[in-house]
């Protein structure tokens, strides 16, 4: 992917096809290194995306620290995977409390099969079944990058909270 940023009305869209996991990971390194404004991922426990690595929690931190106004959401069917095995993305959650945000899956949404990264309004990686190895990438498609925000959408809205910046206890 040729790194060079382009105006919007220049970027033409682009769909791959992916057919391993290591496909996967690369597309989603690609969104994180391109991503200005929003990156929401939804996946079931971070174990595969492995955004624990000291690489991607970089690009993490550098995406955070480009504007106070940049968000990070990740929505997970179970969020144990994090709080255990994660401590550098616990770092940076805490670091940046305000504008990431770790939430758990319930009901409908804790059902759903498919793993993706979205950023910003025009691209995203997606395994329509987080167990299989097949997906798509497709940047600079604002139209196809909707259907995928909404998808999220409702999955955020389908959870709540799970990961918080700071441990109480009461």
């Amino acid at each position: 992917m040729n790194e060079t940023e382009l105006s919007p009305d220049s970027a033409q869209p682009s769909r791959s096809l992916l057919t391993s996991r290591g496909d996967y990971l690369s597309a989603a390194d690609q969104l994180l290194a391109r991503a200005q404004r929003e990156l929401k991922v939804f996946d079931p426990a971070l174990e595969e995306l492995r955004l624990e690595h000291s690489t991607r929690i970089e690009m993490l931190n550098t995406f955070l620290l480009r504007s106070p106004a940049n968000r990070l959401y990740i929505a997970l069917h179970d969020v144990e995977h994090v709080k255990r095995h994660c401590p550098r993305l616990m770092r940076l959650l805490t670091t940046f409390s305000a504008s990431m945000f770790i939430h758990s899956t319930q009901d409908d949404a804790a059902r759903v099969q498919d793993c993706f990264v979205l950023a910003d309004h025009d691209s995203f990686v997606r395994r329509p079944v987080a167990a299989q190895p097949r997906g798509v990438f497709v940047t600079d498609d604002a139209h196809e990058a909707s259907v995928m925000r909404k998808r999220f959408d409702e999955i955020w809205n389908g959870s709540t909270p799970g990961v918080s910046a700071t441990v109480s206890g009461l």
